[in-house]
This record gives C-alpha cells, sequence and structure tokens, in this order.
C-alpha cells in the first residue's frame, strides 16, 4: 500500500459517521462511571474493565446485552473450570499443558457448533490463558486463585456497568437499524440512477454511505442486525426468511447499480473516443492527431452527468494542439 493510499484509508475510517459521536460518548461515559469503584476500593487489573467494554459494545442494545451476559456466562463458566483443573493440575506441566489444548478445542468446537459463537470463545479462551500462569508467574497458589478471581469481578464490572449506560442511553432497537441500513443502500442506489439519468439536484449522501462504500461492505452488517434482532425480537424471528430475502436483494440492487455506474461511464467514454477519432479523420486530420482529437473529447466528458454534454470546441481543439 501506499503512503497515499493508506492517508485516503485512514482518512475513510475516521471520518465522523452517523452515531459515532453519541457512541463514543456512551463509552466514555461508561468508562467514567467504572473508574469510581476501581479507585475508590483499590480493584487491581482495572484495565480488563476498559477492555472489555470495548470489545462487547455495539451499536444496539440488543447486541450488547445478549453479549455482555453471554461473556459473563461464558468467562464464569471458563474460569471455573480452570481453577477445578488447577486442582489436578497445578503442579504437573504436562498435564496443565493438556488442559490448555484441551480448553483451546472445546473453545473453537464450540465457537463452530454453537448459534452464538462468541460464547465458545468466552469459555475456551480465559480457561486456557489461566492454565499457563503458573509457568508465567511462579507465585504462591493462593495468589493465582485470587489473581483470577479479580479477572472475573474485573470482567463483570465492565460488562455491567457497559450494560447500564447502553440500555440507558443507546437508540438501539436492531431492527430499527436494520431498516435504517436498507433504506440507506435503497437512497444510494436511487441517487444513482437519478444521477446516471442527468438530475443535478441530488443530496450528498452521509458520510460512509456512498454507494461505493455500501457495495464493499455488502451485508455482513445487515446480516448482524437480522441475527441479533431474531434473538431479541418475536416479529423479527416469524419473518426471518422474508427479511433475510430482501436483504439479499438489496444488496444485490447495490451491486447492479454500481456495475450500471461503471458500464455507463465506459460507454460514454467509448462513443466519445470514438466518435471524435472519426470525425477527426473526415476533417482530413491524420490517424495520430484523430486519436489525440478522441482522447481530449472523451476526458472532457467523463466528468458530465447526464446523456448530453456540452463541449467547448475551442477549448478541445487547443487541448488536442489542433487549432
Amino acid at each position: 500500500m501506499t503512503a497515499a493510499g493508506f492517508v485516503d484509508f485512514l482518512r475513510r475510517e475516521l471520518a465522523p459517521t452517523p452515531g459515532r459521536g453519541r457512541a463514543t460518548f456512551r463509552l466514555t461515559l461508561a468508562c467514567v462511571i467504572a473508574t469510581i469503584p476501581i479507585l475508590t476500593h483499590r480493584i487491581p487489573h482495572a484495565l480488563i474493565v476498559m477492555i472489555v467494554m470495548y470489545l462487547i459494545t455495539q451499536e444496539d442494545t440488543a447486541a450488547t446485552l445478549v453479549g455482555s451476559i453471554l461473556a459473563v456466562a461464558g468467562v464464569t463458566v471458563g474460569l471455573g473450570a480452570a481453577l477445578l483443573a488447577w486442582m489436578v493440575a497445578l503442579d504437573i506441566a504436562w498435564l496443565r499443558i493438556a488442559c490448555f489444548v484441551g480448553f483451546v478445542v472445546a473453545g473453537l468446537w464450540l465457537k463452530r457448533v454453537l448459534v452464538v459463537g462468541a460464547l465458545g470463545s468466552a469459555l475456551g479462551l480465559p480457561a486456557a490463558l489461566v492454565m499457563v500462569l503458573p509457568d508465567v508467574a511462579p507465585i504462591p497458589p493462593e495468589s493465582l486463585v485470587e489473581f483470577v478471581l479479580w479477572i472475573w469481578w474485573c470482567v463483570t464490572l465492565g460488562l455491567a456497568v457497559n450494560v447500564g449506560v447502553q440500555l440507558l442511553l443507546a437508540p438501539g432497537d436492531p431492527l430499527t437499524l436494520l431498516l435504517r441500513e436498507l433504506d440507506a443502500r435503497l437512497h444510494a442506489v436511487e441517487n444513482t440512477v437519478r444521477e446516471l439519468a442527468g438530475a443535478t439536484e441530488l443530496a450528498p449522501p452521509p458520510t460512509g454511505m456512498s454507494l461505493d462504500a455500501l457495495a464493499t461492505a455488502g451485508m455482513s452488517r445487515p446480516v448482524a442486525l437480522l441475527k441479533t434482532a431474531s434473538l431479541t425480537n418475536a416479529r423479527a424471528r416469524q419473518r426471518h426468511e422474508t427479511l433475510a430475502t430482501t436483504i439479499t436483494l438489496v444488496d444485490r440492487l447495490v451491486t447492479d447499480a454500481g456495475a450500471l455506474r461503471l458500464l455507463y461511464v465506459f460507454g460514454l467514454v467509448f462513443a466519445a473516443d470514438t466518435g471524435a477519432y472519426l470525425a477527426g479523420r473526415i476533417l482530413g486530420f491524420d490517424a495520430i492527431a484523430a486519436a489525440r482529437l478522441g482522447h481530449t473529447v472523451a476526458a472532457e466528458v467523463i466528468e458530465v452527468h447526464g446523456a448530453l454534454a456540452k463541449i467547448d470546441h475551442a477549448k478541445v481543439m487547443r487541448a488536442a494542439k489542433l487549432g
């Protein structure tokens, strides 16, 4: 990637988008609220509180709530299983390694077979990491158990505070957000068709909602919102197949609109280039001069919207070095 491409990537990713400011405020407020018990009770490993808040926060409250509940349940079961394994394998290195491998495999397997795959990661990853603690930090068993309990409390505190803030302040119904995503894609398709038809009064799309950005993003976000909505909304569960079909059709509309615009531009440029070349040959120019004229006319019309392009003949002739 070139430096210019990297700068464009940063500009695109850091550009303000609808809802980003509110999401940042909610996450910052949750971190500030969690700081109060951390400082008053001198809770160690407080960074974990902030990390789990950042990892679990979603735009819709339903996904955040479900994710937080599953994360607390998974971490509780995983750390509890690791402590039970310590009772047998704490002093036996090869058995701890076997337990580490077992927890990793179990977590990956559960991630594949469960409907909510993140629960498998919440179960397997903390338990696997706990199994290597005696080798990383050779401290007394009592201190190791205390460390694991503090980790559990930090995860629970962070998720509980974050869920409270999100439920109070987040806009959040996933079904509403899904309909908003589909509406944005349909508006982008409409604007593209009107632009190709020659319309000039077009409302600029919100940042990150252009046709190119939506075509690149694909269906991942609407499908994720539908999955969350099906877990929390009875109406979404009843109409799951219809909504899934709608998401697929709207995504195809976005892709086809992008392809139509690309074909329109290529066709316009090809017609302008070929027509100007033939006109130059009819006027008596040699092949090189006529080709130069065709390229110049194509460069003039490529930025023109609509089927009719007004060309400044004198400007074109000067640019082609023909007059």
